[in-house]
């Protein structure tokens, strides 16, 4: 994923559609990695200068996901990026337990859990 772009999105300046394309494919990988005998995926994330993932951004991708517009592996896929990046950085508590909300890929989230921590951020 290209740093500049999780930050348009991040940001409002990607559409959720936008976003979603320009990462399917590498999202595509990842996961037919996981599902391989080798049973690993990459996740890959461009430098760029740090970043302070604030609540709206986290507010964003979260209600990206409770409203479908990002399924729920491109968001998960987002998560790790942010998680395994050093050029970005969570403002707060709230923002990193946000962050690894969205990257534990355990299982996709129910929207009552979505929505909860959309207001754990308010």
């Amino acid at each position: 994923m290209e740093h500049a772009l999780l930050v348009s999105f991040l940001e409002g300046e990607t559409t959720p559609q936008d976003f979603t394309f320009a990462i399917q494919e590498e999202v595509d990988a990842c996961e037919k990695g996981f599902r391989s005998p080798a049973n690993t995926g990459y996740i890959i994330i461009t430098d760029g200068p740090l970043t302070t993932v604030t609540r709206k951004h986290m507010k964003r991708l979260l209600q990206c996901m409770f409203d479908e517009s990002i399924l729920w592996m491109s968001a998960n896929y987002t998560g790790d990026c942010l998680m395994m990046s050093d050029d970005f950085e969570p403002e707060d508590d709230e923002v990193a337990e946000a962050i690894t909300f969205v990257a534990d890929d355990s299982r996709p989230p129910t929207p009552e859990e979505t929505r909860a921590a959309i207001e754990t951020l308010a």
